[in-house]
């Protein structure tokens, strides 16, 4: 399975900022398939050129294990500024933000 960038258009910004605070039904808990697809994304953005979100990383990379590394960094300092959308069952959507969910649940990919 190949990730992709893709950069979902949302026409209603202010209808996605209200769902933020909705109450959930899903618990703020970020799974494994979540963390993979944002760090890989991230790490596509970095190998990109896209700007760091931490000051103090080195902007000469010799590696791509080193653009995972500054990604990781990014997550769990809480800078990225990206949304999770999870669909429920009955066709509903919760967004969260990546810096709201706990990552209890990955703590052993994070190394």
């Amino acid at each position: 399975m190949a990730i992709t960038y893709k950069a979902n258009v949302v026409e209603d910004v202010l209808k996605v900022m209200e769902h933020l605070n909705d109450t959930k039904i899903s618990k703020p808990i970020m799974t494994i398939y979540e963390f993979d697809k944002i760090i890989a994304l991230r790490t596509q953005q970095i190998a990109s050129g896209a700007p760091l979100f931490v000051n103090d990383m080195t902007t000469d990379v010799k590696s791509n294990m080193e653009l995972r590394q500054i990604a990781l960094k990014e997550l769990t300092e809480g800078r990225l500024p990206f949304m999770v959308e999870r669909k429920l069952p009955n066709n509903k959507k919760e967004y969260y933000r990546v810096r709201d969910l706990d990552l209890v649940a990955v703590r052993d990919r994070i190394r």
